[in-house]
This record gives C-alpha cells, structure tokens and sequence, in this order.
C-alpha cells in the first residue's frame, strides 16, 4: 500500500523532471485517495517507465495498475474454432 510519505517521493520525482508538474496539498490529497491501495514498488517503477518515454506528466491513472479488459464472452470464443464466423 503506497503511503503519502512515498508518494511525495513520486511528486518530487515528477515535480524535477517534468518542470509544468504543480505540486500543492491538496493535488497530494487527491492522489493519494487514488493510489493508496498500490503497491508502491509497482507505482515507482511505473514512474520510472512513464518518465523513461513520456514527455508529459502521468495521470492517476497512468499510474495505477492497468488490469487487461477482456470481453464476457472471450473464454466462449477461445475454444470454438469457428467463433465469429457464419457457415451458413
């Protein structure tokens, strides 16, 4: 779980490389809200990357776990060698 002390490192990592990246209490708050139940290892090295390749500041979002989406139906389709086709 990631705690507000680790996430002021994440502000003050972003805050140096991204000079546009505004940083106040309140912004703290809020994205500790967000990001309190992730693995704060995992956040760090998703800033990491993010900063490796991105020339602006993450979002909440960029920064959080991304959980792949697959549709309800995928596992029906995955067997069913003709899935999607119509053998009419």
């Amino acid at each position: 779980m990631m705690t507000r002390d680790q996430l002021k490192t994440v502000f003050k990592i972003l805050a140096n490389v991204y000079p546009n990246f505004e940083v106040s209490s309140e912004k703290l708050d809020i994205w500790h809200e967000f990001l309190q139940d992730q693995d704060a290892n995992a956040v760090m090295e998703r800033v990491k990357a993010h900063v490796k390749e991105k020339k602006f500041p993450p979002t909440v979002a960029d920064l959080r776990e991304q959980k792949e989406k697959v549709p309800p139906y995928y596992d029906e389709l995955m067997y069913d060698i003709n899935a999607g086709e119509d053998w009419a």
